[in-house]
């Protein structure tokens, strides 16, 4: 079979008239083949279903979490989908009290969103005639214990997959979540935010797929963010290694865990726009020829800047770098830069007060610790050193680095 992957992320269901857009998509995109459908939550309910985890008064956190069941109905009322189906959204939004694990019960919740709106999704596109079935992706995507940043073993996902092809054997459309798996222990574990796209690449590599589609509001992945920089133009073409280091710097437009499971079995990604589904898109697939003439800009604002060093005023050692890079681990710090001396270690990271002070809470009193917020990291590739001075005239620069394509500067605020 030729199936394709489509994944849809929160703007793209955030409410009816959208849902109805991914039926009007699917007629023109698929044409008549199997396909799997990967949606995230809907509009920003991940980060609505995040207060309720943190509402400590259990009557305030159900009223918010009513709220957000009450958005679901109403979307679902909007798309007539009868008085049973509102019944069963109802159901699906419990509190989850009584996991006494904060990060597993964040998990449990948040993973209330996707569940949601893939059910809205699935009954929508059987309402207009269409051959579909939804399926619990936890069946699918099994996980390590870890909560909010579950790991995947992806060499294990063709045998996982077999449950979910054979029923989409029998279906023409399986709608099912992203973001979402399963630990050993049978709890719902996330992959972290916006992992849906790691989801996609995923269920493309379990179910043999032939292409994913990740589906925004721009159309194709842009040499820098529209919203930021200006004469921004649509990439048509990237390599699966060009790709990979541009998520992994921080462009927004890929999960950076997406490309390597799709370039291990080259299916190509293309990114292109729900608004414009006709319009120019980006295809990642494996063009190792292909010459970038186009610099690319990442800018990453909210940045934080944390300098530490040996208590005892010593040189950092190995030891010491294993301790920070533990604690890294345990409080889910992704590094975006890092630069190390005899008596110093500097890390750069996405500003998150609560991940910050778990982690210097896990160093514990062996390090001395400064740090600055409110920083900015930009990153232009395949750029000139005259552009990049440009970009940065009247900034002070607070670290740099630099090798054959890539120059990276922390920048205070602006």
């Amino acid at each position: 079979m030729k199936i394709s992957v489509h994944k849809f992320g929160g703007a793209s269901v955030k409410n009816a008239e959208a849902v109805r857009n991914i039926a009007n998509i699917l007629q023109t995109q698929t044409a008549g083949n199997p396909c799997i459908i990967v949606t995230s939550a809907m509009g920003k309910s991940t980060n609505k279903l995040e207060k309720v985890v943190s509402e400590e008064n259990e009557d305030k956190a159900r009223l918010e979490l009513e709220k957000i069941a009450a958005s679901h109905i109403s979307v679902a009322n909007s798309l007539e989908l009868g008085p049973e189906f509102t019944d069963e959204m109802w159901a699906l939004f419990t509190l989850q009290n009584h996991i006494s694990d904060l990060d597993a019960r964040y998990d449990a919740t948040v993973a209330i969103g996707e569940l949601a709106s893939t059910r809205i999704l699935a009954e929508f596109l059987k309402l207009k005639g269409y051959d579909t079935c939804w399926w619990d992706v936890r069946q699918t995507i099994k996980t390590d214990s870890r909560h909010r940043f579950a790991r995947v073993d992806e060499e294990s996902m063709k045998e996982l997959g077999e449950g979910m092809m054979s029923l989409l054997n029998s279906h023409k459309v399986l709608v099912t979540q992203g973001f979402i798996g399963e630990a050993p222990d049978g709890s719902t574990t996330t992959l972290g935010r916006e992992g849906s796209d790691y989801s996609a690449a995923l269920l493309a590599c379990a179910s043999g797929a032939t292409e994913v589609n990740i589906w925004k509001d721009v159309q194709g992945m842009h040499n820098a963010d529209p919203r930021i920089f200006s004469d921004t133009v649509t990439i048509e073409k990237l390599d699966y290694s060009e790709a990979l280091e541009l998520s992994y710097y921080g462009a927004s437009v890929i999960h950076p865990r997406t490309v390597k499971p799709l370039q291990n079995r080259n299916v190509p990604l293309f990114v292109k726009s729900f608004i414009n589904p006709q319009g120019p898109c980006t295809c990642i697939g494996d063009f190792p020829d292909l010459k970038i003439e186009t610099p690319m800009y990442i800018s990453s604002t909210n940045i934080t800047l944390i300098s530490l060093g040996p208590a005892d005023h010593s040189f950092v050692g190995e030891d010491h770098l294993e301790t920070v890079f533990g604690a890294l681990t345990k409080a889910c710090i992704h590094v975006r830069m890092m630069q190390n001396s005899a008596v110093k270690f500097s890390l750069v990271f996405d500003s998150d007060e609560k991940k910050q002070a778990r982690f210097l809470n896990l160093l514990g009193e062996r390090f001395l610790t400064t740090s600055k917020d409110g920083l900015e990291l930009l990153i232009v590739r395949h750029g000139t050193s005259g552009l990049i001075n440009g970009l940065t005239a009247g900034r002070e620069v607070i670290m740099e680095q630099t090798n054959s394509y890539t120059v990276r500067r922390l920048l205070s605020g602006s």
